[in-house]
């Protein structure tokens, strides 16, 4: 499913209660939310190759994503231009490409 707002799409895909989540078929790295470590300023910088495909599963709302202005993190890397997703938590992930975002409330 996409998530239409405006002229960006969001990758997200919703999943039900008890349903089987669909990263278990797919053929790409899946990372939790809750398993990434944030810098001072709650954010995270995901370097990886442009032929992996990454899943992030999580049971947090999204509440903002789109193209990073210009932006420099707590640990001095500039992530102007790179996407970006930001989490009710204060978590925002930064990534050259896009990622799935898979809101799954049945993550432990």
């Amino acid at each position: 499913m996409w998530l239409d707002s405006g002229p960006e799409k969001l990758p997200l895909v919703i999943v039900d209660p008890g349903a089987p989540s669909p990263v278990d078929e797919a053929d790409s790295v899946v990372l939790e939310l809750g398993d990434l470590l944030p810098d001072s300023s709650g954010e995270v910088v995901l370097f990886m190759g442009e032929d992996v495909s990454v899943n992030l599963l999580t049971r947090e709302t999204i509440t903002g994503f789109g193209i990073a202005d210009p932006h420099v993190t707590a640990t001095g890397l500039d992530v102007t231009g790179l996407h970006f997703y930001s989490f009710e938590s204060g978590l925002t992930i930064y990534s050259a490409s896009d990622i799935l975002i898979i809101n799954d409330p049945n993550v432990g």
